[in-house]
């Protein structure tokens, strides 16, 4: 009997614990994609719909509590997971909470959707840059929400009794949001300025893309950032398509325009497909940490592999059913095709806002040795090139020098056997076990600090605990507040302003090359999401989804992508 009564008081624990977690404050963006299908595909495969799941967000932020004491819980979540900030859901492992949000459909599935359909859509407040300080107004999906026009096709949609709506709980029906509120501000450049102009804890910016916006040419001729990055063509102004907004059953709305809510840049997933993008059937097939186990790479649920696998074959215990794994492969394929659009949509937009002029050979003689460069244009005119996060953004060129017998001569923008640059955070540059590129071409901003000695160093996380690498001897004579930056820190911006240019520019010594040798330069320019000892810097509080370092650092230098590409064939003079 005790035994008994002490498994039921914990039942009772764990129930009383498990309601703290279950209501409706806000609806999943399975809820909406009933009525709204291509919305929710566009946006389930978005860094948006990323924002919350993403590894590196989650070793960062982590990183951050564990240095702060945790006075900077909601630094990042603010923005990559609003809900989690408003609701002070602490950041933990998203496999389990994941998993955990999925079941009851209670306020975590919104959470681990990132920036999901009710932060943009429930948000009425008219504030300038706030760092991501999200009011969202709380209610289950019968709330009224926020759009950019008013209720009219609505209100003649619910005229419909065929349909069957219904905008109160306990009636039978398809349920819908009661209303939709004007909210023009939803159409403003000022709306995405409230994530995308962010300040540390320090007073810097840890992103400026707003920022940057507000004196350039776009906005001076009054094209909005959702004009270019809702369009029908990501990243240019050539309008909006049209159509209907919502699909009730089979029945269409009045056809409007209609926004884009992919929102391609440079960011992509490194998690297995069947945990991104969202997808409501992958949910109910497998928890998160079963996914993990579903090898697809050797073909798990394909006639190739199972007509073919042996009888010892050791599948895990979860995956040993033959006709589940073939109903997983039937979900990933889905999968594999939203990622395929999603890269390609990704490339059109980084291939678009980088344009190489000119590739000039100056010298190629004994005497001057090999001089060329590359002229690189920032042909997007709303912010610069590239933009987002200071400390993250890759845009580098790769330059290889060969002879006749293919020998290269010559490297820059290579690589070490860690997937880092040759530049100072290199453990293989630090070691001497490779030289540092003096001629390394890299758009990457940074944080910078005062060394004790004079001079600057970059730091990686510009967080209060080191906000400056000088011991004070006295008082800082400038506050923070009034410098809007922390005392003996700045940033480094070395991105291209809107419409401007940089001349990248390349020596090859004459002791290196042959009179009378014919070579060819080789030159890409490619973007990263991120550099690898980036990942490194941040993991001492673990990697999410059991990444090993080296996995997730190969994943984002697979991952990269080839912007331009040419190659020239130069003869050496006497």
């Amino acid at each position: 009997m005790a035994i008994a009564s002490s498994a039921q008081a914990q039942k009772a624990d764990d129930k009383a614990h498990e309601d703290l977690f279950r209501n409706k404050q806000f609806p999943s963006a399975f809820e909406c994609k009933v009525c709204h299908p291509v919305q929710f595909r566009q946006w389930s495969v978005s860094s948006h719909a990323y924002g919350n799941l993403s590894p590196f967000f989650v070793s960062v932020e982590n990183s951050v509590l564990g240095k702060t004491n945790g006075t900077s819980a909601d630094t990042c979540s603010r923005c990559h997971a609003p809900l989690a900030a408003v609701l002070k859901v602490m950041q933990i492992s998203n496999i389990k909470r994941a998993q955990f949000a999925r079941e009851g459909e209670d306020f975590l599935g919104p959470v681990v959707e990132g920036i999901t359909c009710v932060v943009c859509h429930r948000f009425d407040k008219r504030y300038g840059k706030r760092s991501a300080r999200a009011m969202v107004t709380e209610g289950d999906i019968f709330a009224p929400i926020f759009g950019p026009t008013n209720n009219d096709i609505q209100a003649e949609t619910e005229k419909d009794t065929r349909l069957a709506l219904v905008t109160e709980p306990g009636k039978k029906g398809r349920k819908i949001h009661k209303r939709v509120e004007p909210y023009p501000y939803l159409r403003a450049s000022r709306f995405c300025g409230n994530c995308h102009s962010s300040r540390l804890p320090t007073g810097l910016h840890n992103e400026e893309t707003f920022d940057e916006y507000r004196t350039s040419p776009s906005a001076k001729e009054g094209t909005t950032c959702q004009d270019c990055h809702m369009g029908k063509v990501q990243g240019e102004n050539k309008g909006f398509a049209k159509g209907p907004a919502a699909v009730i059953g089979k029945t269409e709305t009045k056809p409007r325009r209609l926004s884009n809510h992919y929102f391609a840049g440079p960011d992509f997933s490194v998690l297995h497909p069947g945990i991104f993008p969202h997808n409501p059937d992958a949910v109910k097939l497998a928890p998160y940490e079963k996914w993990l186990l579903f090898d697809h790479e050797k073909g798990w649920g394909t006639d190739e592999f199972e007509d073919k696998v042996a009888d010892d074959y050791k599948f895990p215990e979860f995956w040993q059913d033959q006709d589940l794994r073939y109903e997983a492969r039937e979900i990933l394929n889905e999968q594999f095709k939203l990622l395929k659009w999603a890269k390609g949509q990704r490339e059109i937009v980084m291939k678009a806002g980088y344009k190489v002029d000119e590739a000039i050979i100056d010298e190629a003689n004994m005497q001057d040795g090999l001089k060329f460069r590359i002229k690189l244009r920032n042909a997007v005119l709303g912010h610069n090139a590239p933009t987002g996060f200071i400390h993250e953004r890759m845009v580098f060129f790769q330059i290889t020098v060969k002879d006749s017998q293919g020998n290269a001569v010559f490297k820059s923008g290579d690589r070490d056997p860690n997937g880092d640059l040759r530049e100072r955070y290199s453990r293989y540059v630090r070691n001497g076990e490779m030289k540092y590129d003096k001629q390394l071409f890299n758009l990457m901003s940074h944080f910078m600090s005062k060394t004790f000695f004079g001079g600057e160093r970059t730091q990686l996380r510009f967080i209060p605990f080191s906000a400056t690498t000088r011991p004070f001897v006295r008082p800082p004579t400038n506050p923070t507040a009034i410098l809007m930056r922390p005392n003996e820190a700045r940033t480094l911006k070395n991105s291209i302003e809107p419409g401007g240019h940089r001349w990248a520019k390349y020596f090859v010594d004459p002791d290196l090359l042959k009179p009378g040798e014919t070579y060819t330069v080789n030159m890409r320019l490619i973007a990263q999401q991120m550099p690898a000892y980036f990942i490194h810097v941040n993991s001492g509080v673990g990697l999410d989804y059991n990444f090993s370092l080296r996995e997730l650092a190969k994943r984002i230098v697979d991952l990269s992508m080839n912007l331009w590409e040419t190659t020239e064939t130069v003869k050496i003079e006497k």
